[in-house]
């Protein structure tokens, strides 16, 4: 059997031999065809695949610890946020608790927190991306204190 580019919705399919030159099919493929249709036909399978709901595996349980230990050392280091929010998120007289309780700017969710670590909140001292974090640095610290706040992780 030969590749045959024809047909079906596929890139590429089995199909009888061809007589040399094409045939009812049109021409044999080209080399850069194939390489075409071995490039982009997983992406097409991945974009057909049926949705899945979100499971937490194994490999993602480790990578969310990951994610939370790093936000964890970001904001008791470069982030600063331990500086008015407390060692342990218990709150200071000049910011809240960041653990479990009723959050006066946002729902407690992870992108509220993101948002909030993003821009700041107007009238406190609150800054969008304390201690000049990246964003990547940043949802890292929002996922970790939404661990804790949510009681995934200790502080």
């Amino acid at each position: 059997p030969r590749y045959s580019a024809a047909g079906g919705g596929g890139c590429l399919r089995l199909g009888p031999a061809r007589r040399r030159g094409g045939g009812p099919r049109g021409p044999p493929p080209t080399t850069g065809m194939l390489l075409l249709c071995i490039l982009v036909g997983p992406l097409r399978l991945v974009a057909q695949a049926p949705a899945k709901p979100t499971e937490i595996t194994p490999d993602s349980a480790k990578a969310l610890s990951a994610t939370i230990a790093a936000g964890r050392a970001i904001f008791h280091g470069a982030g600063t946020c331990f500086g008015c929010h407390g060692a342990k998120l218990e709150g200071t007289p000049i910011a809240p608790t960041l653990r479990a309780h009723k959050w006066r700017n946002g729902d407690g969710s992870l992108e509220a927190i993101v948002s909030i670590v993003t821009h700041g909140v107007k009238g406190t001292l609150m800054i969008s991306h304390p201690g000049g974090i990246s964003d990547a640095q940043l949802r890292q610290v929002a996922t970790y204190v939404w661990a804790v706040s949510s009681g995934k992780s200790p502080p």
